[in-house]
């Protein structure tokens, strides 16, 4: 884990941490904004943004406790920054509630900024004289990026060391290699900068203001309540000034009048880093940059009031003249002149960050998932933390950024969806509606049936009585029949009417569903070959399609036959219905007429699926509400009862099964029942 870490519970996907982070060392996954410490500058700026308090700092508050309870030395060093973090307390009460904490002395990282000044002189008029080009390193977050983003800038870093390690070196040449020392400001790159091996060592830890508020509250101490104290060790003077941006090049007595393009003060990532990719591209004449990556140290992510900017500005001011007054610069020279033999300077390590770029048709591709298909596309409306449409792309080539960033993106697929949930809300409700009216005319069904079969079989037990008292052959015996006849007829259809009523026992049995769908399309296409002599279609064939490995599953064989010779029927009469008349798109010599019976497992194993589909001349959305309705036909007088497909759905929902349709005016029908797969157990 990093200097800076994501809480993933208080991450909500606003993406500011992103937009603000200047190095772009966040990697979204799953919607999380995790930082990448490889990456990561430390400069705060996403903890300065975020407003769920997602992010988590390095928390040295454990280890600063333990160094005060061990009785060795611990010397506090004090961010120039501190009047304005602690307003309404006066400097020296503060100094007293470090005391009082447990530090054995207070000293002033500003007098640090007073000893490096004099290395800064030096180097600023050697730059200007020479052409050279220097750029201040007090701040750890500008030297890191430098170090990771622009390496090529690298040699310009000024070899000097920051305030805090200054002020930390001329500590331990007082009191000893084995003092602790104890950094304490608003800065969380200060807590990497202790860690970078080249300065390693000299400072022990690093504690934000905050984490300073949490040691005082736990110990019981209200700064504005303790006794006011001086610090200790040398005096500073324009030291105290570095926290406001240009305070270093004042404290080194450089000019930076706006009038001299030879010396360049910013801060602020927005102005930073333009003023460094000019300065990269040769294209600044800036010898010296005083830059910060925040608005000034007294505008650090860790500070612990609402002040603004300008506030906290007008409080050190007042600090520094305080100080100040009646204090001679010469004195403070006689001061410095007794830490010559601190070694001020430093190096800097190779860090670079090489990140894969994709290429053109890798970015073209992230670009299309985006839905960004040309440049009218491309937004760039920043909401996904990133400048441009294509920038978002190659985060994404390079695994940083998800495509669901993109607001507009986001917006097409709830709008998709949305149109989605409407359809199928829809079809749900034609669906139960015609449930429903099933179920009710299924009733209906069921109790007609019943009535009619009662004087049905009346009239057939008399018509066969009748049938004996005549002999075979005569007029009388001719209409008696006719009679007997018509009266099967309708007892056919009375048990259809209660198989679609559900009112007919099933008897589960084993059953190898592939061999029968294989036995029914075998029983079809010998029907049709006897047809063909009397002027059938010629080249209509019924197909199977049976998945290998169906185990044997528990169905009534009977009524899953009947089933299936009636969807066969149905779509042999479809595919011999097919003429411009039946569909404006039919035409019949597309293509050879086709059915075909398949079955299949569902992935899960808990359903079996048979499809029965046809190429023939379909049907429109108004036939297919209806074709699941007793005595509803497309066909001629004549050719059909309409109970084919009532009795179809009857045996499907007396399985506990389900169907549905798809049909298309033209193109032909899918049915697709789906049965429970109540499988045999082996023995």
């Amino acid at each position: 884990m990093g200097i800076v870490s994501t809480i993933p519970e208080k991450c909500r996907r606003c993406y500011a941490c992103v937009r603000e982070c200047p190095a772009k060392a966040i990697k979204v996954i799953a919607g999380q904004a995790t930082v990448i410490a490889e990456q990561c500058v430390a400069c705060g700026n996403c903890v300065k943004v975020c407003t769920q308090k997602a992010k988590r700092i390095e928390d040295a508050t454990m280890l600063v406790s333990r160094m005060l309870e061990s009785g060795e030395t611990v010397v506090a060093i004090l961010a120039p920054s501190f009047p304005a973090a602690f307003d309404g307390v006066s400097p020296g009460r503060v100094v007293g509630a470090l005391r009082r904490l447990g530090f054995s002395q207070v000293w002033e990282v500003a007098f640090g900024a007073e000893l490096i000044s004099r290395q800064y002189a030096a180097l600023a008029r050697q730059a200007i004289r020479g052409g050279d080009t220097v750029i201040s390193t007090p701040c750890p977050a500008i030297v890191s990026y430098v170090q990771k983003y622009l390496p090529r800038l690298q040699p310009a870093l000024a070899r000097v060391v920051s305030p805090m390690i200054a002020t930390a070196r001329a500590v331990r040449s007082r009191f000893g290699a084995g003092v602790r020392v104890v950094f304490i400001g608003p800065c969380i790159a200060k807590k990497a900068e202790i860690k970078d091996p080249l300065v390693q060592g000299t400072v022990d830890a690093a504690l934000t203001f905050e984490e300073l508020l949490e040691l005082f509250s736990t110990a019981g101490i209200a700064p504005g309540n303790e006794r006011p104290s001086a610090f200790d060790g040398p005096s500073a003077y324009l030291g105290r000034s570095i926290p406001i941006s240009g305070g270093l090049l004042r404290t080194a007595g450089i000019d930076a009048d706006i009038l001299q393009n030879s010396v360049l003060v910013t801060e602020g990532k927005d102005r930073v880093l333009p003023a460094f990719r000019e300065l990269a591209d040769g294209k600044s004449k800036a010898r010296v940059l005083d830059v910060l990556f925040c608005e000034g140290c007294i505008n650090g992510p860790k500070m612990v009031n609402g002040l603004s900017v300008f506030a906290r500005r007008d409080i050190l001011t007042d600090h520094i003249n305080e100080m100040n007054a009646g204090l001679a610069a010469h004195d403070l020279g006689e001061t410095l002149d007794g830490f010559d033999e601190i070694d001020l300077s430093r190096e800097f390590r190779e860090d670079a960050v090489v990140l894969p770029q994709p290429s053109e048709e890798e970015i073209a591709a992230a670009l299309r998932r985006m839905r960004k298909f040309g440049p009218a596309d491309q937004l760039n409306c920043g909401s996904c933390g990133y400048p441009s449409c294509r920038d978002k792309a190659v985060a994404v080539c390079q695994g940083l950024a998800e495509v669901s960033m993109c607001l507009p993106y986001l917006v097409e697929e709830l709008e998709g969806t949305l149109s989605s949930l409407q359809r199928s809300h829809q079809a749900t409700q034609d669906k139960l509606v015609q449930t429903e009216r099933l179920a009710s005319m299924g009733q209906i069904s069921a109790g007609v049936a019943h009535e009619i079969n009662n004087p049905l079989s009346t009239i057939l037990l008399y018509s066969h009585m009748l049938l004996k008292a005549h002999r075979e052959g005569d007029a009388e015996s001719e209409d008696i029949q006719m009679i007997v006849s018509e009266a099967n007829r309708c007892r056919t259809i009375m048990r259809g009417l209660l198989d679609f009523a559900r009112q007919t026992r099933v008897v589960k049995a084993a059953t190898d569903l592939g061999a029968l769908v294989t036995e029914v399309v075998r029983a079809a296409n010998l029907r049709l070959e006897e047809a063909a002599g009397a002027g059938a279609p010629v080249g209509l064939r019924v197909r199977a399609e049976v998945a290998p490995g169906l185990p044997s599953l528990l169905l009534d064989a009977q009524q899953i036959r009947q089933m299936l010779v009636n969807l066969v029927q149905n779509g042999i009469d479809a595919v011999e219905g097919r003429t411009p008349a039946c569909a404006p798109a039919c035409a019949p010599a597309r293509e050879p007429g086709e059915v075909v019976v398949g079955a299949v497992l569902s992935a899960k194993r808990d359903h079996v699926h048979l499809t029965v589909r046809d190429n023939g001349c379909g049907m429109p959305p108004e036939v297919v509400k209806e074709i699941f309705t007793p005595f509803y036909t497309t066909k001629e007088l004549g050719k059909g009862t309409g109970m084919g497909l009532s009795i179809v759905y009857g045996v499907v929902k007396m399985h506990a099964g389900d169907i549905s349709v798809e049909s298309d005016p033209g193109r032909g029908t899918t049915f697709l029942v789906r049965l429970p797969a109540e499988c045999v157990e082996e023995p």
